[in-house]
């Protein structure tokens, strides 16, 4: 996959407490939710985003770093 995307990130619920981000059909990187804990982000190449208090700012913080 390019270092730029040309698509939009869609996300999907694999499983209960985690999510998937994909670009033109392949995965950009997870949320994984940590429940006393927050969601945890990590990128396609395995790299920590760190963890954050809401969902939605985890997605942010994934389609922020593409």
């Amino acid at each position: 996959m390019a270092d730029t995307l040309t698509a939009p990130i869609s996300w999907r619920s694999a499983q209960r407490g985690l999510w998937v981000a994909s670009a033109d059909e392949h995965p950009v990187g997870i949320v994984t939710e940590k429940w006393t804990h927050g969601f945890v982000v990590t990128t396609r190449t395995g790299r920590s985003l760190g963890t954050y208090r809401s969902l939605d700012d985890a997605q942010k913080a994934l389609e922020a770093s593409l």
